[in-house]
């Protein structure tokens, strides 16, 4: 007989179609809900900071995520905010804004800790201050390399103008026109602004909102023209050339050729005709290098090359030019002179890692024998200038305290990134105190902030350690206080940066 080979199989239960949608349903919510935060954790680096494409951080820290390089710096803003919490007084916030790890177009992450070391040595010194109020809790922003991110900070910032009684932005490390937008759209949302280290012209508006302890490019090429015209009186037969960066996206390249043109008008400096051109751009680094090189044939070339250069570029170029000047060990017995930018020569050049290229560029620098001059926002001669001997002024003190508190060398100091940081927050800080006295209320605001701002002139002017702040009441700029020229030094032969600026003169815009 033959055997079955059928199966047996048991009778199916009923089916319970509502309890099973049911239960699948819960599965996918419980999936769905997984995804979703493990998302969000791949995408947050912390409270308040988002990972963006690329993998950098941006948003707004009260000093518990650490950006770039600023770890110990960012440990000690978030100890002072929390001892500021701890203590129950009255406190405002004042959130600094920058590419906080460097890549703006010129400014490196050493300059943004710098002056980032000098806004929290502001917040310090405001908060040492004894039967004072309010506080201040300092806000690290991060818009990202290239200020790619702003929008979506100044968004995080409007909001916490009430949830976290955010009075003031102070920084914008970069000129450019992100910076423009930002600036635009927090003077909307009634948030006042003290720019530390920008110099574009077109941030300046009749409208009330932003100030800057920095000094705008009509300022910073009126004294460059005066200071020339001086050479020239002196000098007979004195001979002045233009290199200019001819990219229009740029507001700083544009309106430093465009202000100095102007100046030299007006203080009737005489400027050779010839205009040597060149163009830089994002993306663009290989071209701008092969046309600096031509701009170099042509001024190092001449048997008798002009006595001064003006450079209306960035630094990043500048120091291009500086490298086409010597190369092939040619000479090129000229002096430069450039705008606040020439920081930039020294971009992203800290540690053991650019060693060499530094060395390369102390090579050909010492070949071209070239003098670089520039005007710089501030110096700690500057301070001695204002307030007389070291002693009678606050610098001391500053350079004190930096190296106890940040750790750095005064010569790190030279920069004068973290003097204009500290003033910019300092600033802020005063004015919030002056709100108090004059509100007499338990709260202080973003508008009444802006309130003393617009009043921080004649005798209510700011004592900072870039001398006295005071700013224009019609356009938010800097008044009374004078910039520097200083001559940037090459590198050591070793590839080391060493005494880097080199105080010459105290300038006035008006001449």
């Amino acid at each position: 007989m033959a055997v079955s080979t059928r199966i047996f199989e048991p009778p199916r239960p009923p089916r319970r179609w509502g309890l099973w949608m049911a239960s699948a349903l819960v599965v996918a919510a419980v999936a769905v809900a997984a995804v979703v935060q493990i998302v969000d954790r791949a995408g947050r680096c912390g409270d308040g900071i988002r990972e963006v494409a690329g993998g950098e951080c941006v948003g707004v820290t009260d000093g518990a995520y650490a950006f770039g390089n600023m770890q110990q710096l960012s440990a000690r803003i978030r100890d002072e905010n929390q001892k500021v919490a701890r203590s129950g007084q009255r406190s405002v916030a004042i959130a600094y804004v920058e590419a906080m790890a460097g890549g703006s177009a010129d400014r490196g992450p050493e300059a943004t800790r710098q002056a980032v070391s000098g806004a929290y040595l502001a917040q310090r010194a405001l908060n040492a201050e004894r039967a004072t109020l309010p506080k201040i809790r300092l806000l690290l922003a991060n818009t990202g390399s290239g200020d790619r991110h702003w929008r979506q900070v100044v968004d995080q910032l409007i909001a916490m103008k009430d949830g976290e009684n955010l009075v003031a932005v102070a920084g914008f490390g970069q000129s450019n026109d992100r910076t423009m937008s930002a600036v635009r759209r927090l003077r909307a949302a009634g948030l006042p602004m003290v720019g530390a280290t920008v110099a574009a012209d077109g941030l300046s508006s009749r409208t009330a909102g932003f100030y800057r302890v920095s000094f705008p490019n009509r300022d910073q090429t009126a004294a460059a023209a005066g200071y020339l015209k001086e050479q020239q009186r002196k000098h007979p037969g004195y001979r002045v050339q233009v290199i200019r960066d001819g990219n229009e996206k740029d507001d700083y390249n544009t309106s430093l050729y465009e202000d100095f043109s102007a100046a030299a008008r007006r203080t009737g400096l005489k400027v050779d005709d010839e205009v040597v051109p060149f163009r830089s751009g994002e993306g663009e680094e290989a071209t701008a290098g092969n046309a600096l090189s031509l701009v170099a044939d042509k001024i190092c070339g001449d048997p008798k090359p002009p006595d001064v250069v003006y450079f209306a570029g960035r630094g990043r170029e500048l120091r291009r030019f500086i490298e086409a000047a010597g190369e092939g060990g040619r000479h090129c017995p000229t002096t430069v002179l450039s705008g606040s930018s020439a920081l930039g020569v020294y971009f992203d050049t800290g540690g053991d890692r650019h060693r060499a290229e530094l060395a390369t560029l102390a090579e050909r620098w010492k070949h071209s024998r070239l003098t670089v001059y520039y005007t710089a926002f501030t110096h700690p001669r500057i301070s001695e200038e204002v307030y007389g001997t070291a002693g009678n002024g606050p610098f001391a003190g500053f350079a004190r305290a930096y190296r106890d508190e940040v750790g750095g060398p005064p010569s790190a100091l030279a920069s004068g990134q973290a003097m204009l940081g500290h003033d910019a927050v300092y600033t802020i800080g005063k004015a919030a105190r002056s709100a108090v006295g004059v509100y007499g209320t338990r709260r202080v605001t973003a508008r009444m902030v802006l309130a003393m701002l617009e009043q921080t002139n004649g005798r209510s002017r700011v004592r900072g350690i870039s001398g006295y702040i005071a700013f224009d009441p019609d356009t938010g700029e800097p008044v009374g206080r004078p910039l520097a020229l200083v001559e940037l030094r090459r590198p050591t032969d070793a590839g080391e940066a060493g005494d880097t600026y080199r105080f010459v003169a105290a300038l006035h815009a008006d001449g």
